[in-house]
């Protein structure tokens, strides 16, 4: 039986904006996303590299900040500063002479830890969570539960399936296709411009090229329901491992990694670590 409009919105704006679970996905994120801002950008910051007024300064925000982010010290501020540190480099990066803080892959981190900063972030995993926790034992109440809302949780949900379809919009083209591009970035990155000489070469490319916009345009949508993510989870991992490994893709394929926990129920996450931690139910 089909939903009526009005029961198809309500339920809709229920899953975004009204949905409470635990907050256990989010602190992972938060503490992976932290890791990443410095694979990403803590070499280039160090002091000696640009003692400007402008390095200086951008150097004395990051570092306090992605560091306090990571041990979930005032999480959401911490992590709302890192986000604007981060958004900074991606906006100005040609003004502070490094054309590569604007690639297209950092924009997908520093947004991300920028909607990162929309979650309780710090409820778990976190020193917010051990003070409050002792807090709460010195004056003999029961620890604060690893809850919130995860309206920000879906909003990152919603960010990669954006990502995958708009990849796999801007690759249905007959260029892309037919393997033509492909090649290309192939030759380019291994054999110059000479054709490859192995058997099948050709072949590949269109082949490679069509499932790759194919698992694009179904983990794009299927990755947000339960029903589909089982089978697409897996493929969409190994898709971005490959990318890694044969491509300069920098941090993009474990930023998404690390995202990939926004796709999954918050609540099914916090007991597979529960069983993980040996905790038992009484």
């Amino acid at each position: 039986m089909s939903l009526a409009p009005h029961d198809l919105r309500r339920r809709l704006v229920a899953w975004a904006v009204e949905t409470e679970g635990s907050t256990r996905s989010v602190a992972l994120i938060r503490i992976g996303l932290a890791a990443l801002l410095w694979a990403r950008w803590a070499s280039d910051l160090q002091l000696f590299r640009d003692l400007t007024p402008a390095g200086v300064g951008l150097a004395l925000v990051f570092f306090p900040a992605t560091t306090l982010m990571l041990l979930g010290v005032w999480s959401q501020w911490t992590t709302a500063i890192a986000a604007t540190t981060a958004l900074t480099f991606v906006y100005a990066g040609d003004a502070l002479s490094n054309v590569y803080w604007g690639h297209h892959n950092t924009f997908l981190l520093a947004y991300a830890t920028f909607l990162c900063a929309l979650t309780p972030c710090g409820r778990s995993y976190s020193f917010d969570r051990w003070w409050a926790v002792r807090r709460a034992r010195r004056e003999h109440r029961p620890p604060p539960a690893e809850r919130g809302n995860l309206w920000g949780l879906r909003l990152l949900a919603c960010q990669l399936s954006a990502i995958y379809f708009w990849s796999a919009y801007d690759k249905t083209s007959i260029a892309f296709l037919t393997g033509e591009r492909l090649e290309l970035i192939f030759r380019w990155l291994y054999v110059g411009s000479s054709p490859p000489a192995f058997p099948g070469f050709a072949a590949a490319m269109p082949l490679l090229a069509v499932t790759t916009v194919a698992l694009e345009y179904a983990l794009a949508g299927g990755m947000l329901f339960a029903a589909t993510r089982r089978w697409l989870a897996v493929p969409g991992l190994m898709l971005h491992g490959l990318f890694y490994v044969l491509l300069p893709m920098g941090t993009f394929s474990t930023t998404m990694w690390c995202l990939y926990l926004a796709y999954f129920d918050a609540d099914t996450v916090h007991e597979r670590l529960d069983e993980l931690h040996g905790v038992v139910d009484a």
